[in-house]
């Protein structure tokens, strides 16, 4: 006599079994960043544009102010100079200088905000004491528009802060930011 397998769900969908007896699934993945943004409204994209940065100069800031973790998953940065070194680094103090960033939902639809304090652009950003680098990046004539991966490995707490320190280069105009998502566990 034959068993019948149902889904689980109280619908009465049957589960398909091979004749290895192996149980058949079909599995839609996606980006974490790509579900929140869909279901919840919650994922944002913050740049800055410096048309002139000079070395030690902090081009972009990021305060998580959210309960939730804010969860990191792409830097992009393009620069039109030669040796750019961009360091991104956890940080504390209260930005000053630059301009306040809104951060863009990557929703356009759900009205929600990001509960971040974001700051930078051609003024910098002051008042920012560096507590540790957490990446280097590096970028150039050859590898002058990068995106940088990093698929949830940088995760922000609440009333943590990083920034993007421009370390060195010849000034010429660049752009530094990230994607990212607040985390929905």
């Amino acid at each position: 006599m034959a068993e019948i397998i149902e889904d689980g769900t109280g619908n009465s969908y049957k589960v398909k079994v091979n004749k290895n007896h192996e149980l058949e699934v079909k599995a839609i993945i996606e980006h974490d960043i790509s579900h929140v943004s869909h279901f919840f409204g919650e994922a944002y994209m913050v740049q800055a544009i410096d048309a002139g940065p000079v070395g030690g100069e902090y081009t972009l800031y990021f305060k998580n102010t959210d309960s939730k973790d804010f969860i990191v998953d792409n830097i992009y940065s393009y620069v039109t100079d030669t040796n750019v070194v961009w360091k991104l680094t956890s940080v504390t103090g209260t930005a000053s200088g630059a301009p306040v960033i809104v951060p863009a939902n990557l929703n356009i639809g759900s009205g929600k905000t990001a509960d971040a304090v974001c700051r930078g652009g051609a003024a910098g950003v002051d008042s920012l004491t560096p507590v540790k680098v957490l990446f280097t990046i590096y970028g150039g004539a050859v590898f002058n528009n990068m995106v940088i991966p990093i698929e949830g490995a940088l995760v922000i707490p609440k009333n943590f802060a990083i920034a993007f320190e421009y370390d060195a280069g010849t000034g010429g105009a660049a752009t530094i930011g990230f994607d990212g998502h607040y985390d929905q566990d």
